[in-house]
């Protein structure tokens, strides 16, 4: 299937404008007033941002998927790694489908009177701390990609990109340059489906 590549480069975009959509939302420590306030006045924003994430998580399972089976058959018996590249995915998807339930439960409680400000507190402290899923996710399935393909002689990908694979699922790990790696690893999805959409038409 030759648009099977182009679900990381959906995925990324998909991100993106949904995490933009979300806008400035409160802050980890922020009062149960302004958490209430915020989301009753965002409803419809942070509803179409919470359904592009749902579709970007499914579409970061089928990239995969897809990377994992390229990684499997540069390996005789299919080797180990494809299996932790599909981790990854499913990781990154599991933690953006456990996040979009976070912020849906707070949309649901921010016009309910019976919903008090410490419990809109609490809920928003959970919520603005949960990106450790999918930040690791994302690191396993670039470790994985690159450790499999940087010294494949009939790699799918560029001997460069495969070491920028291994910078970057090591440094998503890293405390603080973490969020920065993670914004360059949407980048690197976004080249390697590309590199990979184009190699069937180039074989």
């Amino acid at each position: 299937m030759r648009a099977a590549p182009y679900t990381g480069l959906a995925a990324v975009v998909l991100t993106v404008v949904g995490f933009l959509l979300l806008g400035d939302t409160p802050e980890y420590d922020a009062p149960g007033r302004q958490v209430r306030f915020y989301y009753a006045d965002h409803q419809g924003q942070v509803g179409t941002s919470l359904y592009l994430l749902v579709i970007a998580a499914v579409l970061f399972v089928f990239f995969a998927a897809y990377l994992s089976r390229a990684v499997r058959d540069l390996t005789p018996g299919g080797g180990w790694l494809h299996r932790a590249v599909l981790a990854g995915g499913v990781l990154i998807a599991g933690g953006f489908l456990a996040g979009a339930a976070l912020t849906l439960a707070l949309l649901d409680l921010s016009d309910k009177s019976s919903a008090t400000p410490q419990a809109l507190q609490a809920l928003n402290a959970v919520n603005e701390d949960f990106f450790v899923p999918f930040v690791v996710g994302m690191g396993v399935m670039l470790l994985a990609t690159g450790l499999a393909t940087v010294r494949a002689a009939d790699s799918p990908l560029p001997r460069w990109l495969s070491w920028a694979a291994i910078a970057l699922g090591v440094l998503v790990l890293v405390p603080w340059v973490g969020f920065f790696a993670f914004m360059l690893a949407g980048v690197w999805v976004i080249i390697a489906s590309i590199l990979l959409a184009r190699r069937p038409a180039a074989e």
